[in-house]
């Protein structure tokens, strides 16, 4: 006869470990423990009247000197907890994270097309699924590969400011687009009318406008409107949904069409869409697996168009608004790089004060003030706060954290020095927040990393200009390099017939 110890010791350990999950849930619901503190809630209204829902942070900043690091209110009917500590995001997002990494879910996702997308999939095997099928292609290892694709790219953006500076908020998205399709997709971005550009540009655009703070808001509250007719006076948002639905499809259907028939003809080259398609031996009968590759590969692009994109505004607002920084900047690739070439990525070790820019770009206005909410799978307690099961939890990443000013003293000043010893070496302070936290963290990360900081690395000098408007402004650009140092920028890019 088998000895049965080890199978009764393996069942009783496993029975034990249950009650004791049950009982510390039973515990947590019912320990009486208090809330976190927070402003007293309104009937029906919970704490909306306190926010500007534009711009929430500014709010939660305020409620931080009163009420701590940590806070409960309600917008609404929906409870929400508001972190304003890098420490208590790290415990909770990072430590926790078999509790935290859950999203809220809307009533809107499915409507305006992003229930398709990765960064608001609830937790669970769909998400899971999705973030393997990126994971193999934006993984650390993986990113040299793709420098030759980027630094083109951005020479690319380099002659089309050089030509066209107006258009600057153009040039940077087709800078992502033009790396970014040939990875997932093996497409080579069209100069003019692009379908699938176009595709990828008017989703991101919908969207962030159709699920604007204020629209979100109404539309929550008072979800009867979604069933109103397209045709009823006022309801434009109808009209937005129809148009988001289509166009979600087009940046799955467009592309992925497109890699089908290549792969049909043995003309494709390694890409994430082709090389999971092979690895996982799909066919078009594997429908929820292929469906899953049509849905990642379309986020992973539109998404980093559009984030990217932002950071650049930033950095470009930055440089404008501060010259003796730019200066640095140029002066020190001056003395590394010289003026007779751009500088690739083997020079970024030996440019510091350029890495700090970067950094301090993230930090100074970064694109996702609030992240991306977590929600939570069960109930928790920290710090002797009851945390409630499904409650959503929002990360104050820019004014409670970027803004710290215990970290970052004068923090709306854009200081790269911050992250820089005496010496002239980084920090070790990498400044990740903007990239999200435990599972949830930014799978394309790295690549976003890469990219930003050559297109920085490429960027002339720009003159002063500015308007009070933030979304557009004028500056006028002055070339850092030599004639012979454009010349290897035309040819580089296949452009010496444009001129």
């Amino acid at each position: 006869m088998l000895d049965d110890g080890p199978v009764l010791y393996l069942a009783t350990s496993a029975l034990a470990l249950a009650v004791l999950i049950c009982v510390r849930r039973y515990w947590v619901d019912h320990s009486g423990l208090p809330l976190p503190p927070g402003p007293t809630p309104l009937p029906l209204l919970g704490n909306i009247l306190s926010l500007d829902v534009t711009q929430p942070w500014l709010a939660f900043n305020t409620w931080r000197f009163t009420y701590g690091d940590i806070i409960y209110a309600r917008l609404f009917s929906k409870p929400v907890i508001v972190i304003n500590s890098e420490e208590v995001a790290k415990d909770l997002f990072e430590r926790r994270s078999h509790v935290y990494s859950d999203r809220p879910q809307s009533i809107l996702y499915e409507p305006f097309a992003v229930d398709f997308n990765i960064v608001f999939m609830p937790y669970g095997d769909r998400w899971r699924l999705h973030r393997r099928i990126l994971h193999q292609a934006f993984r650390q290892v993986e990113i040299p590969s793709y420098h030759a694709l980027q630094l083109r790219s951005a020479h690319k953006m380099l002659f089309s400011l050089l030509q066209n500076p107006d258009d600057y908020s153009s040039h940077f998205q087709m800078f992502i687009l033009s790396f970014m399709l040939p990875i997932v997709y093996d497409y080579e971005v069209k100069a003019k009318e692009d379908r699938i550009v176009d595709a990828m540009s008017r989703y991101v655009k919908m969207v962030g406008e159709s699920l604007a703070p204020g629209p979100t808001a109404l539309m929550e509250t008072f979800p009867c409107l979604l069933q109103l007719p397209s045709w009823f006076p006022g309801v434009t948002f109808k009209q937005a949904s129809v148009k988001c639905i289509q166009t979600g499809y087009d940046i799955q259907e467009l592309p992925f069409q497109y890699v089908r028939e290549r792969m049909s003809t043995g003309g494709m080259l390694p890409c994430l869409v082709a090389d999971t398609l092979n690895k996982m031996g799909l066919s078009e009968e594997d429908d929820d697996i292929t469906t899953a590759v049509k849905e990642a590969a379309s986020i992973a692009s539109a998404v980093a168009s559009d984030t990217s994109t932002s950071t650049l505004h930033v950095f470009l607002l930055a440089m404008v608004l501060n010259p003796e920084v730019q200066a640095k900047a140029h002066a020190e690739i001056n003395r590394v790089v010289g003026k007779d070439r751009l500088p690739d990525f083997d020079d970024r070790p030996s440019l510091p004060y350029l890495e700090a820019v970067l950094r301090e770009t993230l930090r100074w206005h970064p694109v996702a003030p609030l992240g991306i909410p977590h929600a939570t799978t069960t109930s928790d307690i920290y710090k002797g706060y009851f945390i409630p099961k499904g409650v959503v939890v929002f990360a104050n990443i820019f004014r409670a954290m970027t803004h710290d000013e215990k970290k970052y003293p004068n923090p709306g000043e854009f200081k790269p020095e911050r992250f820089l010893h005496e010496d002239g070496s980084l920090t070790s302070d990498t400044m990740p927040l903007g990239f999200g936290w435990g599972r949830r963290i930014c799978a394309g990360r790295h690549l976003a990393d890469a990219s930003l900081w050559i297109a920085i690395a490429s960027f002339p000098k720009f003159s002063a200009g500015i308007t009070s408007h933030p979304e557009k402004f004028p500056f006028r650009i002055v070339t850092r390099f030599s004639d012979a140092s454009v010349r290897t920028l035309m040819h580089s890019t296949g452009l010496e017939q444009s001129v």
